[in-house]
């Protein structure tokens, strides 16, 4: 998985693109919730970066496939706390994970991989508050 700048618009876009496709698909609502969420546009999230970071989490995750028939893109605990490293800015962790709950509860369905997503970024960050 690549790596990208610390806080940057590019690791905030990943987060956000994983959190739509971990379920398996991407909903309109899902689209509309992302445009929706005021704080992106002043950190530098615009529709090209987060269109063309989105393309680069999928090539990432489909090197990493183990077995592509399965259908089934999985990311391991260790990558994904790396790629939630990346954002370190306290505010920008609790703007993500509103934004990345407001996507989640977009379709009205909460998928367990969503919730486990969710969970690990919470966790992840509030543990640095303290």
């Amino acid at each position: 998985m690549r790596s990208y700048a610390i806080d940057g618009p590019q690791a905030m876009s990943r987060i956000l693109a994983l959190t739509m496709i971990v379920d398996g698909h991407v909903c309109p609502s899902e689209v509309n919730a992302l445009r929706n969420a005021p704080f992106l546009e002043q950190v530098g999230v615009d529709a090209e970066t987060f269109d063309h970071t989105m393309r680069e989490l999928c090539e990432d995750l489909l090197l990493d496939v183990p077995n592509r028939n399965a259908g089934l893109v999985e990311i391991n605990q260790a990558v994904l706390d790396e790629v939630l490293a990346e954002i370190q800015d306290p505010l920008l962790q609790m703007c993500l994970l509103k934004a990345m709950l407001d996507i989640v509860h977009a379709d009205g369905l909460l998928d367990s991989r969503e919730t486990l997503l969710v969970r690990r970024a919470a966790s992840r960050w509030t543990h640095a508050l303290h």
